[in-house]
């Protein structure tokens, strides 16, 4: 057996075992149906199905903890143990474990897009059908904004946590995150969100 066929069917078994070590039963038809963007879903990028995977993995492990009392919600604690360096990821570890829940048992079954990937391709034989130029514009302005958002709200969260620390000064703060596309050919500057839905700057045309 090669290389590659070795990594292939050690990702595709290590999803079978993670799905079953932790109830997650009916989830590989969900990352189907989610990257397919079947029964009335929108399609899912694999990272975006390494990210859902990979908070069901936490939620039943903390679901199975009967003295975890971490306040905030799963994808606040996944973003906490994403980023290993923040003082909120100490914290985070330290509650876990106090829960006796064993982190890096957990993080170390937390999955790749390129397994996702493998997943369904190669063990599931699922095809994705090629998407039309309107829903591949929409997903494109859906991309953009959740990045958008997720970079908004962990820039709020360090800020609050350099704030808490005595690291910067501030009172009441709002973070504004502008994504703006210069085009170099006539210089005009266009909202992401809106150059996206307008098709493009448009000064070839006139």
């Amino acid at each position: 057996m090669t290389s590659n066929a070795s990594n292939t069917t050690s990702g595709t078994m290590k999803i079978d075992r993670v799905v079953n070590e932790y109830g997650l039963a009916g989830m590989g038809d969900e990352l189907e149906e989610r990257w397919l963007g079947t029964n009335e879903t929108e399609q899912s990028s694999t990272r975006e199905l390494a990210d859902y995977f990979n908070k069901e993995i936490l939620r039943s492990a903390i679901r199975e903890s009967d003295t975890f009392t971490l306040s905030g919600d799963v994808e606040e604690v996944y973003r906490a143990l994403d980023d290993d360096e923040s003082a909120d990821a100490t914290l985070v570890r330290s509650r876990l474990e106090q829960s006796a829940i064993d982190v890096e048992a957990v993080t170390s079954d937390f999955i790749s897009h390129q397994s996702v990937h493998r997943y369904l391709k190669e063990h599931r034989e699922v095809e994705r059908p090629e998407r039309d130029p309107e829903r591949k514009l929409a997903d494109a302005v859906s991309v953009v904004q959740q990045l958008q958002g997720r970079t908004t709200a962990v820039t709020e969260q360090k800020i609050e946590t350099l704030k808490n620390n005595d690291i910067v000064s501030v009172g009441e703060f709002s973070v504004l995150n502008d994504v703006q596309v210069i085009c170099e050919s006539c210089g005009r500057s266009h909202e992401v969100t809106s150059f996206f839905e307008q098709g493009g700057c448009g000064c070839e045309t006139e």
